[in-house]
């Protein structure tokens, strides 16, 4: 796909966020409207259930289909369908809709485009068991994630108790938490029975879950930004301008976090951390909390009166934290995963070759490796041996790929880049290959130090004149 298609149809996931987060400030009950409360109340709850369903079919135009009308018709039945399936069958189960946007996503994988479905002779049996899948499978996955979601209630009313509240495990709240709430599940943990008494582990769970939100979220969307590409920078810019918008919000909030763990799974597994150590944080510096279990994310998140007034300097210190913790775990995993793509890349490439650098004992070739791993032979600046290790010296530390060097050898090879220098233990061969290095050093330092003499600058006007006086 295009950079630029892909682009214009990332941007469409963000626009129901942006209607959502307008509905839920204008029809705000703590609002006075012309509406009275009972109107503004069902305006609200209608807008919640509907505007997700449009960012289902924003996701689901991300899909190729071989039919895009008869794709959005689908998933947007779909979706109507589960939800009415589930206020009439679970009214108080589902807290938010991430769990029907991610169900009814699941008829798009039967209308993907293939031979069967383009080819004039499709059998009526094979179309009547598609269409079979489309309505059947998106009620297995709803059910599933149902399943999922009460067998960890079920642990966690097991494990739960005083015993494991006082201990340094409850920190694995905080990230349980973020995950039930990507699904939609988060008031059965709000409403824990253990978990309503005012501690020092309960205030900073509490704390913890609202700064995640309202601070981690949108500060690792913009770490990651400055990662990514230039057609997917812009859609992580403004996804975290309306997480900042949206961290009250609990439906905005699922739907952002759901974004992240399916197209960002590395970000949302640096956030999950980020998470953690803020509990830690908050647990020993003891902060009070600005809300309780009854007022988070149920559906939204409600702070006490006068809460912002009362900050001091270590609730400055926590956001300050809260700022700088996901920003250091996102740029690791981010350094992480591209020295893991670099591997694999390289593996992959030797693998389809059919050759392993590490099997070769040609020293020519052990050369051309080298040489392509340091960033060419400009960038040698010295090279010596020490029994049976090869030491290289580079001008620019940033021209050497180490995931590439690494393939030369079966043991490790170092790195010192305050030296610039790398340790190649070559064995039997580090003689050799240290001979060509050196001849390639040697010539270059010639071409560097050695002067061209040059012949004397040709005198046109003496000629012209000479010429004149032969005439």
């Amino acid at each position: 796909m295009p950079s630029s298609k892909f682009q214009q149809k990332s941007l469409l996931l963000l626009l129901p966020l942006g209607l959502l987060a307008i509905v839920s400030y204008a029809l705000d009950k703590r609002i006075p409207t012309l509406l009275d409360i009972e109107s503004q109340t069902l305006l609200l709850e209608t807008c919640r259930i509907i505007l997700p369903g449009f960012f289902a079919i924003a996701a689901a135009c991300m899909v190729p289909t071989f039919n895009r009308k008869l794709q959005i018709a689908t998933v947007a039945f779909i979706y109507s369908i589960l939800v009415a399936f589930s206020l009439s069958k679970y009214q108080n189960f589902f807290t938010q809709p991430t769990s029907w946007i991610l169900s009814s996503l699941v008829a798009t994988l039967f209308l993907l485009p293939n031979s069967d479905i383009e080819s004039e002779d499709l059998s009526f049996r094979s179309l009547l068991s598609k269409v079979f899948c489309i309505f059947t499978f998106p009620f297995i996955a709803l059910f599933t994630i149902m399943v999922v979601v009460k067998n960890i209630e079920h642990s966690i009313l097991i494990t739960f108790t005083s015993v494991f509240l006082d201990s340094f495990l409850s920190c694995l709240f905080v990230p349980i938490y973020e995950i039930m709430l990507t699904l939609g599940f988060s008031s059965l943990l709000n409403s824990l029975v253990s978990l309503q008494s005012e501690s020092a582990i309960i205030q900073a769970m509490l704390n913890s879950i609202m700064l995640t939100n309202m601070i981690s979220l949108p500060a690792i969307i913009i770490t990651r930004a400055s990662f990514a590409k230039s057609y997917n920078r812009l859609f992580l810019v403004f996804l975290a301008f309306i997480t900042c918008l949206t961290s009250k919000i609990g439906t905005c909030i699922s739907v952002e976090l759901l974004i992240l763990m399916f197209f960002y799974p590395g970000t949302f597994l640096a956030l999950c951390f980020s998470s953690i150590f803020l509990f830690f944080l908050n647990l020993s510096l003891q902060l009070g909390t600005f809300t309780s279990f009854y007022m988070l994310y149920q559906p939204d998140l409600i702070l006490r009166n006068l809460a912002f007034l009362q900050l001091s300097s270590s609730h400055f210190a926590v956001i300050f934290f809260s700022m700088l913790i996901p920003l250091v775990m996102q740029i690791v995993i981010s350094k992480i995963g591209k020295i893991n793509h670099l591997k694999n890349k390289l593996k992959r490439r030797f693998r389809n070759s059919g050759f392993n650098l590490r099997d070769i004992k040609n020293p020519d070739l052990f050369l051309i490796s080298i040489l392509n791993g340091i960033g060419g032979k400009s960038n040698l600046k010295a090279v010596w041996i020490d029994k049976d290790f090869l030491f290289i010296k580079v001008f620019n530390y940033k021209k050497v790929v180490i995931p590439q060097i690494n393939l030369i050898s079966k043991k490790r090879i170092e790195f010192i880049r305050s030296e610039n220098n790398l340790r190649i233990p070559l064995g039997t061969l580090s003689f050799i290959v240290w001979k060509r290095l050196n001849n390639i050093v040697e010539e270059s330092s010639n071409y560097t130090t050695d002067e061209v003499e040059l012949s004397e600058q040709f005198d046109l006007k003496n000629y012209v004149l000479n010429l004149q006086e032969k005439k």
